[in-house]
């Protein structure tokens, strides 16, 4: 690390350093996840049937498309809502600041990652769910398949364009982390549609605890299904949110 936090000394201090360690890894890895995917919250949700007309075939508003998401029930037992943005309505972020120290094609979009600024916010609706400490987002976009296209073809040719590299994250009064990432494209195989996929494995270089995300997006006329998160939940909630989403 090059943390400017104070680790605490004298009797307990072992323990009490044990603990601040902690608190950084569960606030980085949680913001991590929150950056990539832009996600701004997340809940169950009221549900609904799908929209007419069916949903590949239009451009759908945010409204239309909210009953498409996921919901803890589409994913089996022991599911939860989960908000990714811890610091909601405290008008504070975990992450302050930092980004890629030497990754080139992802150092102009800092720590928030590419994908907000390349595919957009506008029109996007977002869910989170944990399970067993694993953690799942969902976005679901619409936008004319041509735009679409082009917008995912530049977001994760920047995600994969560096194979390893340092990032840097200023986590506010708990100082700041160093992290090794390490990215890959990845074929999504079996899915009908235009498809996206890369993982992300960072490590702290002082804790040594590697954490793996992988994200996959695909694209069926103009509706885009998004998942991002552990990597077993998000292959086993893909089909569920595709059925959902654009059948």
């Amino acid at each position: 690390m090059n943390g400017s936090a104070v680790e605490p000394t004298g009797p307990g201090g072992a323990v009490a350093a044990q603990g601040v360690r902690r608190r950084r890894r569960a606030v980085a890895g949680l913001a991590l996840l929150a950056a990539l995917t832009g996600c701004s919250g997340g809940g169950s949700g009221n549900g609904g049937p799908a929209p007419d007309p069916a949903p590949t075939s239009t451009r759908l508003k945010a409204e239309d498309l909210r009953p498409l998401l996921l919901e803890a029930s589409d994913l089996g037992k022991g599911i939860w809502p989960l908000n990714l943005d811890p610091d909601k309505g405290s008008g504070e972020s975990p992450v302050t600041g930092g980004g890629p120290k030497d990754c080139e094609a992802l150092e102009p979009y800092g720590h928030d990652g590419p994908i907000d600024e390349l595919i957009g916010k506008k029109g996007r609706v977002t869910r989170g769910f944990s399970r067993d400490g694993e953690l799942l987002s969902q976005q679901l976009y619409s936008r004319m398949p041509a735009s679409m296209s082009d917008r995912m073809n530049k977001a994760f040719a920047a995600l994969t364009a560096c194979p390893e590299y340092s990032e840097l994250l200023v986590l506010g009064d708990q100082g700041t982390a160093e992290l090794l990432v390490k990215t890959r494209a990845i074929e999504v195989k079996g899915v009908e549609g235009q498809t996206y996929g890369y993982e992300r494995t960072v490590m702290d270089k002082e804790l040594r605890s590697p954490s793996r995300t992988m994200t996959i997006a695909v694209t069926r006329g103009w509706t885009t299904v998004m998942l991002t998160g552990s990597p077993d939940f998000v292959k086993e909630a893909l089909e569920p949110a595709l059925r959902k989403a654009t059948q």
